[in-house]
């Protein structure tokens, strides 16, 4: 098999690949809106690009004409696909607002400015590119493309640690509401990045092909990920109370004893109504039940007990899987079939809970309290 064959076959297997994965995505999940931006990071960025490689190849000139001034624009879509698609899965409000459009700008100025170019010359960008040869306007997408690459991946780094501590703060089943793929699919796309540019600028020629096959992984990776974790379905139901409920202050700064207070008030109402066992509960849920402002419950919590909302729920489901694991009718059973009952939504979430609260894992804290009462 020659270069240009090669080129060809994996262009073509990669339309062929990436279509199939946008199908796939968009019926398994119903068209949910969160699948509309992943299915266009699938598809928008990629296939104009592999169709115009391959019509370069075959000396399609029309078809490669027209292409050309597409493949330069689309490929600055990624990045912003990439942060509409994070702010889209974990936005209290995720409608796409006007404003968003302002991230497409570099797609329209690429496409201006190839069009700008005259026909013969467009023609010469073509065949240095054939070649193998650098062009002004191909070094100019690429510092383009650099220059969102890092610009997005700092943001979208920044605003996922916000929103992890947010979650935390709020939420009681935060490892299921935090989407941990997310980030991975971000890390693999920063990686995936540094590795395309490195090969790139030793050996120009790997845009026609490497780009593709490891685009190819990385839609696999996004694909399954969100097929097999769903969003969070009561995360909606609580999104209208959590942004009227950061609207309202609290007049004063609480003092010790008035977070101390609060603190008791907050832990009794869970203990006595076994609330915290409860995969939905949310901050808003229990400030809602307990009449006292989200505000004030989240910074009594922060503050007087040195804990976020997430700690101290785990630390009371840990409790209660401690009392049952000594409980004699549950002597024959195994630690795994607790953790549902004592409100952990995986078994990875109850052993990481456990452990940090006792450092020892379930069996290991059961065979030590075995050990002590049998001496």
């Amino acid at each position: 098999m020659s270069y240009h064959e090669f080129i060809l076959v994996v262009n073509f297997s990669s339309i062929i690949i990436l279509v199939l994965l946008a199908m796939l995505l968009l019926i398994a999940t119903r068209f949910r809106g969160e699948s509309g931006y992943a299915a266009a990071i699938i598809v928008l960025p990629n296939i104009p690009v592999y169709i115009y490689n391959m019509s370069r190849m075959l000396g399609w000139h029309d078809i490669t004409l027209f292409f050309f001034p597409i493949s330069y624009s689309v490929n600055t879509l990624l990045m912003p696909l990439l942060w509409l698609f994070t702010r889209r899965n974990f936005d209290l409000d995720p409608r796409f607002k006007p404003v968003q459009l302002l991230h497409f700008l570099p797609a329209i100025v690429c496409v201006v400015i190839v069009l700008s170019i005259p026909m013969r010359k467009r023609m010469e960008s073509i065949l240095h590119e054939v070649t193998g040869d650098d062009t002004w306007i191909g070094d100019f997408n690429a510092a383009v493309i650099t220059s969102q690459m890092i610009g997005y991946f700092v943001a979208i780094y920044i605003y996922l640690y916000r929103k992890k501590q947010y979650i935390k703060d709020n939420w009681s089943d935060a490892e299921y509401m935090q989407k941990e793929w997310i980030p991975k699919l971000m890390i693999l796309f920063a990686a995936l990045f540094v590795t395309v540019m490195t090969c790139y600028a030793i050996w120009p020629r790997t845009d026609a092909w490497l780009i593709q096959i490891l685009n190819v992984m990385a839609m696999s990776f996004l694909v399954y990920n969100f097929i097999a974790h769903p969003t969070v379905p009561y995360i909606q139901g609580t999104s209208r109370m959590l942004v009227k409920d950061e609207t309202v202050g609290f007049q004063s700064i609480p003092d010790e004893e008035q977070m101390r207070d609060i603190c008791s008030q907050v832990k009794e109402y869970l203990e006595t109504t076994n609330a915290f066992l409860r995969k939905d509960l949310s901050l808003s849920i229990l400030s809602r039940e307990t009449g006292i402002y989200q505000k004030l419950l989240s910074r009594s919590i922060n503050e007087y007990l040195k804990q976020n909302f997430f700690e101290l729920i785990n630390e009371m489901r840990v409790g209660e899987a401690k009392r049952r694991l000594l409980l004699p009718e549950n002597a024959g059973h195994t630690v795994d079939s607790l953790y549902e009952e004592c409100g952990f939504r995986t078994r990875s979430t109850f052993f990481l809970a456990f452990k940090k609260v006792e450092g020892l894992s379930p069996a290991q804290w059961l065979n030590s309290v075995k050990k002590h009462t049998d001496q």
